[in-house]
């Protein structure tokens, strides 16, 4: 140990003699620099969830449908994904009785301004919730509120459920936006995955189109349409743009995971 550090008390010195301890400085800081760097680089979340055991293997397809007025329920191998806007109908402690049971709600923000805050969720005071970091919390909640996520650009939040892994990633939406527009949904086993996009925001066809370009890695995307939320399947999606949005029915879209 001693040899060691008299090797760099000694290389210490032939660089001071060399450039000068300014320059020393300036590798000591960027050096700390780097070091800061790579220790905030991960997820801002991480949720550990319990898996029952199931009775049979799960599913090999995925599936999203339509579990409510403007509530799509994204289901893969045992894990189980809410996605609502904050002002559809599904959302009223009302209509939460009638929701299926889930793992995650991604709440996006209000689109046409009815809003009613987070009050609504204490009628599913244990449901993990990602939101819109910039949405206001409520001042006093009647029943407590489930667990907020907040998110904002480029934020993630890893979850896991048994062999299945959940990375939720906030993107902007297009090149140079500091737009928080929508939630990438990586969902894989270790062996094979699916990307589904959640937009925040409704898109014209042409917008919508461009997703292909914008999102090279998605391989489906869900947007909001009033009550009835779309889906636009973008493997596939060919040059000309000949696939559309289609609305989402209660029979759902199955899915496959895919190796990458």
């Amino acid at each position: 140990m001693g040899t060691i550090m008299a090797y760099i008390r000694t290389w210490r010195q032939q660089m001071a003699q060399a450039y000068g301890w300014r320059a020393l400085g300036v590798l000591a800081l960027l050096v700390f620099g780097c070091r800061l760097g790579v220790a905030q680089v991960g997820p801002r979340y991480v949720l550990a969830l319990d898996s029952a055991p199931l009775r049979s293997a799960p599913p090999p397809a995925g599936q999203v449908q339509l579990a409510g007025k403007g509530l799509a329920l994204i289901s893969f191998q045992g894990l189980r994904i809410l996605a609502l806007g904050a002002d559809a109908e599904a959302y009223s402690a009302e209509a939460m009785a009638q929701w299926p049971q889930a793992d995650l709600l991604v709440l996006t923000p209000a689109a046409s301004g009815r809003y009613e805050g987070f009050a609504p969720l204490s009628a599913r005071g244990g449901l993990p919730v990602i939101v819109v970091a910039d949405e206001r919390a409520p001042a006093v909640a009647a029943a407590p509120l489930p667990a907020l996520y907040p998110m904002q650009l480029w934020d993630a939040l890893h979850l896991n459920k048994g062999p299945v892994r959940l990375r939720v990633t906030a993107l902007p939406g297009g090149a140079g936006s500091s737009e928080l527009a929508g939630f990438m949904l990586d969902m894989g086993n270790g062996r094979a995955s699916y990307r589904l996009y959640v937009s925040c925001l409704p898109l014209a066809q042409s917008d919508a189109q461009a997703l292909g370009q914008r999102l090279p890695g998605a391989d489906l995307v869900l947007l909001p349409h009033g009550q009835t939320p779309q889906l636009l399947a973008l493997r596939g999606l060919t040059a000309a743009g000949e696939t559309v949005p289609v609305a989402l029915t209660a029979a759902g879209h199955h899915f496959k995971p895919v190796r990458r």
